[in-house]
């Protein structure tokens, strides 16, 4: 970990931003000087060696070499024999889905538990940390959509429980192991490292899981600033897989590269270990918490029994622990009717603790009951390591967005909405290095990496070093703020391209962060080459990428709620369809419709593009935006069934609002047998 150089800091200092556009280029393309079109992964500043960005690409399900799953092959329905759960959430069925989950489980080769639409009643049981509990691979818990499956959690004491936990039965997988056996590294470990010496390669195999160790030895915490503070803390932890063993220079080959440089003098050392769960998903559902009514909910009540802050702490929706290569995928809040409050959770939404690529997409979360200290709040908690948190939405936590680890490492924010959170997004605590914000809109939210030395019982200290925000958009400031990012880095952090309305960046420094954080923003993001760091770096590694680019945006139809009462509409389960999951708009005649609210995220023209089911049984239907035709009436009808995207034209925002989409129906082909239109997704494009 070299320290920045002062040069650097002493040119941004006087408003100099290096590898922007020159003068009279200000309209012009431009790239990082960081990330050239010859970039490959451990390419340095030119001017400066100890500044580079690390490869990203290993976020996400099974390292971006597959998309999650959408399984057909084996599926369990809750409603039917032998389980007849109550769908009617009139019924506590927390025992009966438990029963079908872990039948699935014991399955050979896993299967899906299917919640078809309907509000299922749920409660931990007593001396039970979860409701439901995901303990065996190849598990799958799936709804009919999130606007029309509900897990509705009954408990109003869920103090550090949660609606769902996906872990092992067994404690052995510790990335952190205090008796399992350890094996030597014999040289110091620099960053983005890819082979391990180690005293003996015996007993070590390939595709064999291992972590990779060092200690927080007083050396190293007086070396990170901290003088002492961190010596009672884990040091860093790697979890990875061996694709090579090399028995002569008695080597490791790992399969993601380290993300911090690892030291003999801090007793680096490789553990084997236990595999993770794997190949477990939750999709297409939404989740609610019934709000607690309990007095006493000040911001430090959490440690007082008896108040309601003491029942709801650590609550959360959804905990992942130990699990490698899962997915969360069209999760949303809601609203239960029981609650009297516009409350969602009791406390926190989506926690992942000791993962290693997990994919969470197309989630949105809102609206904690209890925000007080104590780490209550937060919306997405990342403890784990090369997870991608993708097209997501947070709105109201305390903390929106939260690293909260050592252990938080090489993660990837990609195409996310941040809104309305009571204090900022952050990098939390503890060093949680390398990770990505790319594409992320920020709307009345700040997102900070700084130093938080004053905070904590052990000291929050300096929460991240390497780590990068590429081309966020600022929608609208914090109120009282001037700023969207604030980038206060141990080392080296970087700050490349800014779009929207509020591009302001503070770069201020304190004597463990100094000098000055890389920033390159003298040039609007709008013309960043590439836009997705993320999806270009996919690209070099695996050549080919199904991950769309940061300038599009795209809304799956079965996780959009229509907003009138009476838009009548249902989702269903297709293979074929982009996530799994589609949206029928159920009408009999001309004038049928069904009204979206989207949030575009940024302004300026779009392409509006729509992809629907067609077949037989298929009506016509004009595009609305805000009222507005977009594009002409367009028909459904297909001899056989087929799924097509259709090309609307473009549209322009001048302003972040939400906006109406309303699909009306205007008759049918003489040949067609019905009206109902089925939507799989809503793409925009940004010109």
């Amino acid at each position: 970990m070299n320290a920045k150089p002062g040069l650097r800091s002493m040119c941004l200092l006087m408003g100099v931003a290096l590898g922007t556009a020159a003068p009279g280029e200000a309209d012009a393309a431009w790239r990082s000087v960081l990330y050239p079109t010859t970039w490959q992964p451990g390419y340095t500043n030119p001017g400066n060696s100890a500044q580079f960005l690390h490869d990203f690409s290993y976020a996400g399900y099974r390292a971006r070499r597959a998309e999650p799953p959408v399984r057909m092959d084996a599926v369990i329905d809750v409603t039917a024999a032998p389980y007849y759960a109550d769908r009617t959430g009139a019924s506590d069925v927390t025992a009966v889905l438990q029963r079908a989950i872990d039948d699935a489980g014991a399955r050979s080769g896993g299967a899906v538990v299917l919640l078809p639409a309907g509000t299922y009643k749920v409660s931990p049981p007593a001396g039970k940390n979860h409701a439901l509990w995901l303990n065996k691979s190849n598990v799958v818990l799936r709804g009919h959509g999130a606007t029309e499956t509900f897990l509705y959690n009954a408990g109003t004491d869920m103090r550090a429980r949660s609606v769902i936990r996906v872990a092992p039965q067994t404690s052995a997988v510790s990335w952190t192991p205090s008796s399992a056996t350890s094996t030597a590294v014999t040289a110091n470990l620099p960053t983005l490292t890819t082979r391990v010496p180690v005293a003996s390669v015996s007993g070590f195999a390939v595709d064999q899981w291992i972590v990779i160790r060092a200690d927080l030895t007083e050396a190293l915490s007086q070396e990170l600033g901290m003088g002492s503070d961190w010596t009672s803390l884990p040091g860093a932890s790697f979890y990875r897989r061996i694709t090579a063993v090399d028995a002569t220079a008695k080597t490791l080959s790992i399969d993601i590269p380290l993300r911090l440089d690892m030291k003999t003098r801090d007793n680096a050392r490789v553990y084997k270990v236990a595999a993770h769960l794997s190949e477990v998903g939750i999709e297409n559902l939404a989740i609610g918490m019934r709000e607690n009514s309990t007095p006493g909910t000040g911001g430090t009540d959490f440690s007082t029994p008896g108040t309601g802050a003491y029942e709801m702490h650590d609550a959360s929706l959804i905990q992942l622990n130990h699990t490698v290569d899962g997915w969360v995928v069209n999760v949303k809040s809601y609203r239960p009717a029981s609650n009297t409050r516009d409350i969602h959770m009791l406390s926190n939404g989506i926690d992942m603790l000791f993962t290693r690529n997990i994919t969470v997409d197309a989630c949105e979360l809102n609206k904690p009951q209890y925000k007080g200290e104590g780490g209550n709040g937060y919306l997405y908690s990342i403890r784990g390591s090369d997870g991608l948190i993708k097209d997501s939405v947070a709105f109201g936590g305390r903390h929106n967005f939260d690293f909260r680890s050592t252990q938080a490492t090489g993660n990837v924010l990609f195409n996310n909405r941040a809104s309305n959170g009571d204090l900022v997004s952050d990098f939390h605590m503890h060093l949680s290095a390398a990770n990505l914000m790319d594409n992320l809109t920020l709307h009345q939210e700040k997102f900070e990496a700084a130093d938080r030395s004053p905070y904590g019982t052990t000291s929050h200290g300096v929460t991240t070093t390497q780590s990068v925000f590429w081309n966020t958009n600022g929608s609208q400031y914090r109120s009282g703020t001037t700023s969207i990012i604030r980038s206060q880095q141990y080392g080296q952090g970087y700050v490349i391209g800014v779009r929207g309305s509020a591009t302001g960046v503070d770069l201020s420094t304190t004597t463990k962060t100094a000098p000055v954080d890389f920033a390159e923003t003298a040039s609007s993001g709008n013309l960043l080459s590439p836009q997705s760091l993320y999806v270009d770096q996919i690209q070099r590694r695996l050549g080919s990428t199904a991950e769309h680019e940061g300038n599009v945006l795209v809304y799956q139809a079965e996780n959009i709620q229509p907003s009138q009462a009476d838009d009548t509409s249902s989702t269903n389960i297709d293979a074929q369809a982009e996530k799994g999951s589609l949206r029928y708009h159920n009408t009999q005649a001309v004038g049928g419709k069904v009204t979206y609210v989207l949030y575009p995220r940024t302004i300026g023209a779009f392409q509006v593009k729509v992809r629907t089911k067609k077949n037989n049984a298929r009506g016509q239907y004009q595009l609305d935006i805000d009222g507005a035709p977009q594009g002409t009436p367009q028909d459904e009808y297909s001899s056989g069934t087929v799924y097509a995207e259709t090309d609307l034209g473009t549209v322009t925002f001048t302003t972040l609002e939400p906006k109406a989409f309303t699909f009306t129906v205007t008759g049918k082909n003489a040949a067609s047998s019905a009206y109902n239109i089925a939507v799989d997704a809503i793409r925009l494009i940004r010109q």
